[in-house]
């Protein structure tokens, strides 16, 4: 193991939260260290080449933190390692398979290597055999189950949710203002920066489209830049229309929306307009529950946004044309392209795999996917789909008020807000995901809508109502 610079400077951080940090202090260092989804905190060129991201570093720290002696938090660890079984049931089937798929169906299937080193082969196979990737997708597996338990924890402590929602705020202006400084600064010493950052066992790729750069920020590619901003950006647009904190969380979703729009990224157009359709949808349909002054100002933001673009379209008509050809490269003959054609391919591998497993699975790290679903249904077969889909049901909670509606208690609509967004933030990765592995905004957000949840059932008085004696109320 070789620790990088950014590895020393988390290690700084992670022994001070060890001596005297609070839920606060894990909830910040955990997002904070997010963001650099393109770096390594530590090396590991024994396991091929791989690396421990920033986020898995700081990770253990938080964990020491939460079950260090003396802690008195040891009853919520068991109470959220419950709350979050069918999360763990589907990681300790993934890790089982991990290591037994490739052995028991060894040379039966030939696949794509998760870490593909002859990327230019766009339909390169070779026998499945085992590797070190099922060691690393293992290791990243056990990482979301421990984020959304930890998660569950700190949203229960004193200030934890608090933290969850200002740190959101503030990564989310933080995650879009770095994207467009590196695309400004693309070439000049700022951009070196960013590339030594950028310091992960990733492939780097700073592409453009139609002579527009593409956004990476402190990601390795675009696509991986866009599902975090999403991800983000759903937090904090369901926060903001379920009157969390209004303002600062409204703010960092235009700013959000504005990265995602410029990244060029076609997996974040898709989940702009999935979101779209789903909050036009949840409008009419719970109608009595929506929240009329906020779908009032989206539809006044829609306007005024749709008017802006044309009029600066209209003076600036030589961009009409770069406009149309970067939307048609990225969205409509996004198929038809090479990138495109490896993805379908890819994606088609978790179909045959399962099928060639007897819907057993070949175990994670496997095989290279373009889609979580077919990524966890070739990895982890029936169990890992079924585990991972009651999870979600048990996170969203699709019975319950507070999902769909808004309401007096603070507490039920942050809850709401962060099911609703671990849902949705999956999305990007139904399409681009390499991996069975979700992405880790959806082990926060879930986690936390888990502590947050009141239990209640529904009716016109649920509005009012007590919360759990071991949930810390959440006022801000």
């Amino acid at each position: 193991m070789i620790p990088t610079y950014i590895g020393l400077i988390q290690l700084l951080f992670g022994t001070l939260l060890l001596v005297g940090g609070s839920s606060r202090h894990c909830v910040w260092f955990l997002l904070v260290s997010a963001m650099f989804g393109g770096s390594a905190a530590i090396q590991l060129p024994a396991l091929g080449g791989s690396s421990i991201p920033p986020v898995q570093f700081a990770l253990l720290f938080v964990m020491a933190r939460l079950v260090i002696p003396g802690s008195g938090n040891a009853s919520q660890v068991v109470t959220a390692l419950r709350e979050n079984v069918f999360l763990c049931i589907f990681v300790i089937y993934g890790v089982f398979m991990a290591f037994i798929g490739p052995r028991l169906f060894h040379g039966s299937i030939d696949v794509t290597p998760l870490r593909n080193e002859v990327s230019q082969m766009i339909y390169y196979t070779e026998p499945l055999r085992p590797s070190s990737q099922n060691i690393t997708t293992s290791v990243y597996l056990i990482g979301v189950a421990v984020v959304a338990v930890a998660m569950t924890v700190l949203c229960r402590l004193r200030g934890g949710a608090e933290a969850l929602v200002k740190s959101g705020v503030v990564v989310g202006w933080l995650h879009a203002l770095t994207g467009m400084v590196e695309v400004a600064t693309r070439g000049s010493p700022v951009g070196i920066v960013f590339q030594s950052l950028r310091n992960g066992s990733y492939q780097q790729l700073s592409q453009s489209v139609g002579g527009v750069a593409r956004m990476n920020g402190l990601f390795p590619e675009p696509s991986a830049y866009a599902a975090f901003a999403f991800g983000l950006f759903v937090f904090m647009a369901e926060c903001w229309y379920r009157s969390v904190l209004p303002k600062r969380t409204g703010s960092a979703a235009i700013v959000l929306f504005i990265a995602l729009i410029a990244s060029t990224a076609s997996t974040g157009y898709l989940g702009l307009a999935a979101y779209a359709i789903f909050f036009l949808c949840r409008a009419v349909v719970f109608s009595r529950l929506a929240n009329a002054k906020r779908v009032n100002e989206a539809g006044i933001a829609f306007i005024i946004g749709a008017i802006i673009i044309a009029a600066m379209l209209a003076a600036l008509p030589s961009y009409v044309d770069t406009a149309s050809h970067v939307l048609d490269q990225m969205v409509f003959s996004k198929a038809d392209t090479v990138s495109g054609k490896q993805r379908w391919f890819w994606m088609a591998q978790g179909v045959d795999a399962m099928l060639a497993s007897g819907g057993l699975g070949i175990g994670p790290g496997s095989f290279r996917s373009s889609s979580l679903l077919t990524a966890i249904l070739g990895s982890m077969g029936i169990v890992g789909i079924l585990s991972i889909v009651a999870y979600a049901l048990w996170v969203f909670r699709p019975a319950r008020q507070s999902t769909w509606g808004n309401s007096t208690d603070l507490q039920a609509n942050l809850s709401g807000a962060c099911g609703t967004a671990a849902l949705l933030s999956v999305i990007p990765a139904l399409f681009t995901a390499a991996s069975p592995v979700p992405d880790f905004i959806f082990g926060v957000l879930a986690g936390a809508s888990l502590a947050l949840r009141p239990h209640f059932r529904m009716s016109p008085a649920s509005s009012r109502r007590q919360v759990r004696q071991d949930v810390a109320p959440t006022t801000f």
